[in-house]
């Protein structure tokens, strides 16, 4: 019983190995027959013939719709790599572009204290702005008096304490003049160069401001062409933030082709399957396509075979279950029999005895006859 069973095992092991070569062979058929009839092949002769639920033009839509779909996620997906690579160019553009700005900013800043230090140096008294440079430029001479008298001070500690704390509070006060002082200056310049009225300076004066309006409209094309970037990383921003992280779609769009590139096998070993019993597909099969369908025919009847012989083992194996029931079933009985048999002693012994019984109340009810008992 236990060679039959393991003689099963192993015709089935080889039907599973030979199962696995023959879907392989439909595969590699269908593959082939879809590559070499191209995506557009019509099927106008086969709409009525299939094999079960397929037929030519159904497997071919499928075909088609699979590589439509995985086009289109590929399509989507260059689409948000182009996005993120656009968002990584404007975030390095507006990087630069504001360090350039920034660095033009302080340029500007110091063009336009030179330029206004010139005109201040050229303004009459009628100016507005030149009584501020007088009284600015008269603290900050005095503070550094003041510092030039405190250095000259010698003295004790306490003496040295007080004099360092009076020196701190002039340098603070000469530090903010000065400030204020550069301040003034490029006010004065910036005015100047935003003035819409002809103002003519030679010399050095012409130069540095024909440089500071060159660095302003610099700086105004600068801050539109900002504005601008800005303007589109905002609305790239707005548009990932509504629509999901850019990475994250991706990720989900590789998911769904490798959903359709799973999907392929099947259909490839379904369309190699149609082409092995579809007569309206044999135009298209070549020598090698007839040889793998002669091969997959092969093993076809290879397995057909081991599963008559699978059959014949098994129902082989059923009838010596059904014998080995047979003989329990006899034993059983003979069993049964034997109890039988014992039972039917036993009931006459005991039939025995009590016909034994009976005579013997019969004696005894003669005797009490006899001696005139009641």
């Amino acid at each position: 019983m236990e060679d039959k069973r393991a003689e099963i095992r192993d015709l089935e092991e080889k039907n599973r190995l030979d199962l696995q070569v023959m879907n392989n062979l439909y595969e590699n058929l269908g593959e082939s027959l879809f590559q070499r009839m191209g995506e557009g092949e019509p099927f106008p002769e086969s709409g009525n013939e299939s094999t079960g639920k397929d037929n030519p033009g159904l497997l071919l839509a499928e075909y088609q719709k699979l590589h439509s779909d995985i086009l289109e996620s590929k399509d989507i997906i260059k689409s948000l790599e182009a996005d993120i690579q656009r968002l990584k160019e404007l975030d390095s553009e507006i990087s630069e572009k504001e360090k350039e700005q920034s660095s033009l900013e302080s340029e500007f800043d110091e063009i336009n204290v030179k330029l206004g230090e010139a005109l201040m140096e050229a303004a009459d008294s009628d100016d507005p702005l030149k009584p501020q440079e007088i009284a600015i430029l008269e603290k900050i001479k005095e503070q550094e008096e003041k510092l030039s008298e405190l250095e000259g001070k010698e003295g004790g500690i306490f003496a040295w304490i007080g004099k360092n704390a009076q020196m701190a509070v002039s340098k603070g006060l000469l530090l903010k003049n000065n400030f204020a002082l550069q301040r003034l200056y490029r006010s004065a310049g910036e005015k100047f160069v935003s003035s819409e009225e002809e103002h003519f300076l030679t010399g050095e004066a012409g130069e540095t401001a024909e440089k500071a309006r060159e660095l302003k409209e610099t700086l105004s094309s600068l801050a539109v062409n900002l504005a601008m970037l800005k303007g589109e990383r905002r609305n790239m921003g707005d548009l990932f933030s509504s629509d999901g992280s850019p990475s994250r779609r991706i990720q989900s769009q590789e998911k769904l082709i490798a959903g359709f590139q799973s999907q392929f096998p099947v259909l490839h070993r379904r369309f190699g399957i149609l082409a092995s019993d579809v007569k309206s597909l044999s135009s298209h099969l070549n020598k090698e396509d007839k040889d793998i369908i002669k091969k997959t025919s092969d093993l076809k009847t290879q397995i057909a075979k081991r599963d008559l012989e699978i059959n014949l083992i098994n129902t082989a194996i059923k009838i010596d279950d059904e014998k080995n029931e047979i003989d329990r079933f006899k034993k059983s009985i003979q069993g049964q029999r034997q109890k039988i048999s014992a039972a039917e002693e036993a009931i006459g012994s005991l039939e025995k005895q009590i016909k034994d019984a009976e005579k013997r109340i019969e004696q005894l009810t003669l005797f009490i006859e006899q001696n005139g008992g009641k």
